[in-house]
């Protein structure tokens, strides 16, 4: 940011806790900790079996669990239940909060809920390749995930019961 969104003045670069922020003499600072947040779910079935999905494009075939950006002017459970809806067709109630995780050198939050599927079968879309339900008893291979926020997720899942 190079101006100041309060006065329109030019932003003056000032170390604060060690830390390079832009200021304006009217008083507004730029702290730069913007974050992007993300809505996840662990959706589980009848069999208490829970949902991951097989992703396309540059991470073809990697596996994560539905979920993705909260869009302005919704609530991140809405966010939640629309992220599982658009990348697997199922629909989801009975949210409850699990875990929160944060990835700093990519500035992301994953704020991640448990959920119960209620209905819906796959919907093929332009980022799942297809979906498989997982237990404790069966799970995904470790090579085949996503990610560290993934793997820590499935860690967490396996640790903490239901």
């Amino acid at each position: 940011m190079k101006y100041c969104p309060e006065c329109g003045k030019n932003l003056m670069e000032e170390i604060i806790n060690k830390k390079i922020i832009k200021k304006c003499d009217c008083g507004f600072i730029d702290w730069d900790n913007w974050v992007n947040i993300s809505a996840v779910v662990v959706a589980y079935n009848s069999n208490n079996e829970f949902l991951m999905v097989k992703l396309k494009g540059k991470e073809k075939g990697k596996l994560t669990f539905p979920g993705g950006y909260r869009d302005l002017y919704e609530t991140i459970e809405e966010a939640a239940i629309r992220e599982c809806f658009e990348e697997t067709g199922y629909i989801i109630n009975d949210l409850s909060l699990f875990k929160i995780y944060t990835r700093d050198d990519i500035r992301l939050v994953w704020i991640v809920y448990k959920a119960k599927i209620t209905g819906g079968n796959f919907i093929e879309n332009s980022e799942t390749e297809s979906i498989a339900f997982y237990s404790k008893n069966n799970l995904p291979k470790i090579e085949n995930l996503r990610g560290d926020l993934t793997s820590r997720l499935l860690h967490d899942i396996i640790n903490c019961g239901n």
